[in-house]
């Protein structure tokens, strides 16, 4: 349900958005970086966005009875925009970059089915990003599985709804949520992306701790054990995974690591990179559906294993000094 009220805070929000950015250029001779004319215009333009998706939304609702088969084609369309729109604001910005690194030439193929796309989750804007790529550069259609907390973004509640997103209660409390991956699974088309994260919840250290702890309290030392010598990553939870791929309409699964944003947990480190001076780095391993284990304890083992590949993935791609030190400022 849209709350009406949101337009003028939105609008609100944008506008003072630009006056602080014009009043951070006054602190140029102070913070060089312009961090706070960056984050002021960045979350302007956000704000502004979602005015726009409410409103737009609004419009293609109450056109729908026109717009009948092209109703999801449209709002797929708005989505894009949107997203393009945010993610090149973030680019000019605070200098945010994407590299892409795929699997080899030929070796991707799907055979005209939709796709899983099991992601890791770490730091501020990545499933925006995730998102924006598929869009983008697939031309999939995103068929998201993400926590219902997120309905209070009224843009993701609006745009991913009537896109079929299924909306899960947090840390893994939906005893529903794997027959509804299941079923959201059956209804995918030849050019969906169903896109799942299997941690279930944005990486930190400190909640990999509190994961740790809990797994020992309920007995589960063999999955403490797992989560341990994962250093970057939350261990994975199999049951949505194995839900999508027991529906048998997908015709692969792409894995997906990233990294370069997923130190940036707290405002404090966001205010200090800015502006990013390294790329959000992406890359995704190719797994044909028929070349997967056949039951579900060995397809459940099959994600961990897979994701300690990408916790060692990552752990190469870190550098040494991965923010900037206070006399950068």
């Amino acid at each position: 349900m849209i709350d009406p009220l949101f337009i003028p805070v939105a609008v609100g929000g944008a506008v003072l958005g630009v006056l602080v950015t014009l009043l951070g250029l006054l602190s140029a001779p102070v913070d060089r970086r312009l961090r706070l004319s960056r984050v002021a215009a960045l979350v302007g333009a956000y704000l502004a966005a979602e005015a726009v998706v409410i409103v737009s939304g609004f419009g293609l609702w109450l056109a729908r009875p026109l717009l009948r088969a092209r109703w999801e084609k449209v709002n797929l369309r708005l989505l894009r925009g949107v997203l393009r729109f945010v993610v090149t604001a973030a680019g000019r910005l605070v200098a945010f970059r994407l590299t892409v690194r795929e699997p080899p030439a030929g070796t991707v193929d799907c055979a005209g089915r939709p796709v899983l796309v099991a992601s890791r989750h770490a730091g501020v804007g990545d499933s925006f990003a995730l998102v924006h790529l598929l869009l983008d550069r697939y031309q999939r259609t995103p068929r998201v599985v993400l926590l219902a907390s997120l309905q209070l973004d009224p843009a993701i509640d609006i745009l991913l709804g009537r896109l079929d997103a299924c909306f899960l209660r947090t840390e893994g409390a939906d005893p529903t949520a794997p027959a509804r991956v299941h079923d959201l699974a059956t209804r995918l088309t030849s050019r969906d992306a169903l896109v799942i994260f299997p941690e279930g919840a944005n990486f930190t250290a400190r909640r990999r701790r509190r994961v740790i702890r809990g797994l020992r309290l309920r007995g589960q030392s063999s999955r403490a054990a797992v989560a341990e010598n994962l250093a970057h990553v939350l261990p994975p939870r199999p049951a949505g995974v194995l839900a999508a791929l027991d529906a048998r309409t997908v015709g692969g699964t792409a894995v997906v690591a990233h990294t370069g944003l997923d130190l940036l947990v707290t405002p404090g480190l966001v205010w200090q990179a800015l502006p990013l001076t390294a790329p959000m780095e992406l890359r995704w391993w190719w797994f044909p559906a028929d070349e997967l284990p056949p039951t579900g304890t060995e397809r459940a083992d099959w994600l961990t294993m897979n994701w300690a590949v990408v916790d060692a993935w990552i752990d190469s791609r870190r550098s040494p000094n991965p923010l900037p030190t206070s006399s950068d400022s």
